[in-house]
């Protein structure tokens, strides 16, 4: 009876893990430049402890003026991806490197069927 307890236990923690993303130590806010084609603007994203996220993004109305839900959220311990349907329903994909120091994230993606890129710094 004690072995089995144990083995549910141990099942639902193994369980709990795959159900949401192993983000480390990325939870908190990230501020920093992006660039989709000929635009630039500010990316902030916020990354919660259990592994969800937003992401909002000023000088690209088509995206949307409000904090957009991250999805496809993954973290191997160096490279961040994720993506986002913004407001106008075009989807972008990043993939952002953690620099060894865990302070920058830098990377590329698309939107909109533009290239993107993305030059983050923890913000807290």
């Amino acid at each position: 009876m004690r072995i089995t307890r144990l083995a549910a236990i141990a099942m639902a923690f193994f369980l709990a893990g795959a159900a949401t993303p192993d983000t480390g130590d990325l939870h908190g806010s990230w501020k920093g430049p992006w660039y989709i084609g000929m635009s630039s603007g500010i990316v902030a994203m916020d990354i919660a402890e259990d592994g969800s996220g937003t992401i909002a993004l000023t000088n690209l109305d088509e995206f949307g003026s409000q904090p957009i839900p991250l999805a496809k959220l993954s973290f191997d311990g160096k490279s961040l991806a994720f993506s986002a349907i913004g407001a106008n329903g075009a989807v972008l994909t990043m993939n952002l490197r953690l620099d060894d120091a865990g302070k920058q994230l830098r990377g590329n993606g698309k939107h909109a069927g533009f290239g993107a890129r993305m030059e983050l710094q923890r913000a807290d």
